[in-house]
């Protein structure tokens, strides 16, 4: 659950990573990509209500809190007044804590990935990380990581759809 819009591909490639990797003989989950603030209203109801079957991993970069702020009048006209002179950041920060602490209080399993910067060795470091997780967790399930014999029937079908196409 990406924090920051920018960290939404990272997501997408941690959910791929997983299902690839891990998804055999029987083995693996379904990841999915909530989007922060935008899914957490619509999933968290699943999600604290639901079945007690999934891992929360919450992605962020450390937000300095500078930005545009708020317009107090604007803040209360929407009946907000708690967002008057905050900026985008600290909203952000915010829900992001209250949905760890909420998921936390619900006694589900989440963990939380605060990059103080988005750059090059940041995001190589987190990717690097759910890597070398995904690895581990394959030898503890006795599967290959490396391999798709599943997505290999896919791919020959359509080699052969293409193939007879042309005549």
């Amino acid at each position: 659950m990406p924090y920051d819009d920018r960290l939404l591909g990272l997501s997408q490639w941690i959910c791929q990573l997983s299902a690839e990797s891990l998804g055999k003989n029987g083995h693996g989950t379904t990841p999915v990509v909530a989007r922060g603030a935008v899914d957490q209203h619509s999933q968290l109801q699943l999600y604290l209500d639901g079945p007690s079957d999934k891992l929360f991993t919450l992605l962020q970069v450390e937000a300095a809190g500078d930005g545009t702020a708020i317009n107090a009048d604007l803040a209360a006209l929407a009946g907000a007044d708690y967002l008057a002179g905050r900026s985008l950041a600290q909203l952000m920060a915010a829900e992001a804590a209250a949905t760890r602490d909420a998921l936390a209080e619900g006694g589900r399993p989440v963990r939380e990935f605060v990059l103080p910067v988005l750059d090059e060795a940041a995001l190589g470091a987190v990717m690097m990380h759910f890597m070398l997780e995904t690895v581990v967790m394959a030898l503890c399930l006795d599967i290959d990581p490396f391999d798709q014999p599943a997505v290999e029937r896919g791919k020959e079908l359509a080699r052969e759809y293409l193939l007879r196409a042309r005549t």
